[in-house]
């Protein structure tokens, strides 16, 4: 069963994990000192959360993560960060909490692998009806109301979203369902009221809104809930095919979980599946990571494909980074450059298991024929 608290531990190492990396690049050695020993801690509550095998696995990848932090020089500072989150939003006054767009993203449809299908459907509903408003009103073809991605976790919705935004130069709000959803009677009304009404503000804008399901979860079975849901739906109504600014889109990896009255025509009436990547996706991630890395005349990157067959975007990411872990600690250790080998991928195949199971995609199958 899908489980939020690691789904949120999981996020937050690779946070961390891609900061650490980041950090390193730029030479900042005591930023990435500290979000490598962040990375490995969280890796030790996932641990936690695991089965024998992957516990194992994450416990082992935790101590090279504390070893590669240790080896770090921090001396090599060359440039600080502020600290702060630019996504988010402080605590607003009676009007709710305040957000705060990020710059429009600079990630674009062909810096995501495969998902041809997923892309023209965006491309019809999304993008082109801000590109090209005067054709769509010729042929009187229908614009408004949200899309819903939803699949398995880690194949890319989110990198989607940020394409969209930034194919028609959007800003974009990215929210998750527990930045609004709050314990106080209320508020997480105000604080969707507040969202939409800053959104509406821009020339143009996106919400992007992961974990749809904990935000608008079937009514029912709980007051808090089915009075956020009303709010959000007339917040939804109240834009839909009268704010040409503001486009919504919504992801998730539970898609049977929300209430049923989000998903009708006009509201997220499109629904788009964002499938585990196919053999072609997947080549071209690996290709992607190793590009520009020193890699051994024996990678074989068909074999590779062919390996990793049923494993998700997030998965080949980690397995190629996590490949290359024992080369870095090497090329610290000795000052010098040492390539990525084949082995170095086999080591990693053993401690990098698919996270998406066959009765998992089953269940999105299912949800595609049925809606349930």
């Amino acid at each position: 069963m899908y489980d939020l608290n690691v789904s949120m531990l999981n996020d937050q190492f690779n946070m961390y994990y891609s900061a650490a990396r980041k950090a390193y690049d730029s030479g900042n050695g005591a930023l990435a000192k500290r979000n490598y020993m962040l990375a490995a801690e969280t890796l030790l509550k996932l641990a936690e959360h695991s089965s024998p095998k992957l516990k194992q696995a994450r416990l082992k990848r935790a101590r090279r993560l504390v070893e590669i932090a240790e080896n770090i020089d921090a001396a090599v500072v060359r440039k600080s960060f502020p600290a702060g989150n630019a996504e988010g939003g402080e605590d607003g006054e009676e009007g709710g909490r305040s957000w705060a767009a990020a710059e429009i993203p600079d990630i674009h449809f062909s810096d995501i692998a495969g998902l041809d299908d997923v892309k023209k459907a965006i491309t019809v509903r999304m993008i082109n009806p801000v590109k090209y408003p005067e054709k769509y009103k010729l042929y009187n073809k229908k614009m408004g109301g949200g899309v819903l991605l939803f699949g398995p976790p880690g194949t890319g919705k989110t990198m989607i979203a940020k394409a969209i935004a930034c194919e028609v130069g959007a800003k974009f709000y990215a929210i998750k369902g527990s930045d609004i959803v709050s314990k106080w009677v209320g508020e997480s009304e105000r604080n969707i009221d507040s969202l939409f009404e800053t959104a509406r503000a821009e020339k143009l804008a996106i919400i992007f809104i992961d974990e749809m399901d904990s935000l608008i979860a079937k009514r029912g079975t709980d007051t808090h809930n089915d009075k956020r849901v009303n709010e959000f739906l007339q917040q939804i109504d109240g834009f839909s095919g009268r704010a040409p600014n503001l486009l919504l889109l919504g992801a998730t990896n539970r898609p049977w979980d929300i209430d049923g009255a989000a998903l009708r025509p006009g509201r997220f009436s499109q629904k788009i599946y964002v499938p585990l990547p196919d053999a072609p996706a997947r080549e071209f991630m690996i290709k992607k990571s190793l590009k520009n890395t020193p890699a051994a005349a024996d990678v074989d990157i068909a074999e590779l494909v062919r390996l990793t067959e049923g494993y998700s975007g997030a998965d080949i990411e980690e397995l190629c980074d996590r490949a290359k872990e024992d080369p870095l600690l090497k090329a610290i250790s000795t000052d010098s450059v040492v390539p990525v080998t084949r082995a170095d991928f086999m080591d990693a195949l053993k401690d990098v298991p698919p996270s998406v199971s066959k009765k998992e995609v089953e269940r999105f199958e299912q949800f595609i024929k049925t809606g349930e």
